[in-house]
């Protein structure tokens, strides 16, 4: 790699490390909904131009292939302001399940694992929709409606946030 392809790369990874900083300090600044959307297209724009652009460094071209595969699934935060450009929350919500994981050694197989992974995902997601309900109550009511009907969807008896419409 010639000198000048390397400075190039190396601004193209600082670029998108700084147009990501960008995108999640956009959320914090107190803009009006147009002004909003306008700079969140224009972080959009210019970050999948980054992504397009030719890398040499493995790491570098790893990283634009994942934006690039998974383009439609990375810019929500473009047309609705309250979607955070990362996970950071999702994977702080995370930590004491994998702590928790790592401590116990794990599941002893693939169906346990499954299972531990779902029942955590239904328990955090609980709690953030369950509004000043316990999880206890939730629980309560979901055995107490399933024993009068087993094949009730249970789907259908979790709280949803006012934003979340029900199928």
């Amino acid at each position: 790699m010639n000198e000048g392809a390397a400075a190039k790369e190396s601004f193209s990874g600082r670029d998108q490390y700084s147009l990501l900083a960008r995108a999640m300090d956009l959320r914090t600044q107190s803009l009006s909904d147009e002004k909003y959307s306008q700079q969140a297209k224009e972080i959009q724009q210019k970050i999948m131009e980054v992504n397009k652009s030719p890398a040499q460094h493995l790491a570098i071209q790893t990283m634009q292939d994942l934006f690039n595969i998974s383009e439609h699934r990375l810019y929500h935060w473009v047309k609705d302001r309250r979607i955070p450009p990362d996970n950071n929350l999702a994977e702080r919500d995370l930590r004491p399940t994998v702590i928790a994981r790592k401590v116990s050694f794990g599941s002893s197989s693939d169906t346990g694992s499954k299972t531990r992974s779902i029942l955590m995902s239904v328990l955090h997601t609980l709690n953030k929709r369950r509004g000043d309900q316990s999880l206890e109550s939730i629980f309560k009511n979901l055995f107490d409606e399933l024993a009068k009907n087993p094949k009730i969807q249970i789907a259908s008896l979790l709280p949803l946030t006012k934003s979340i419409p029900r199928n």
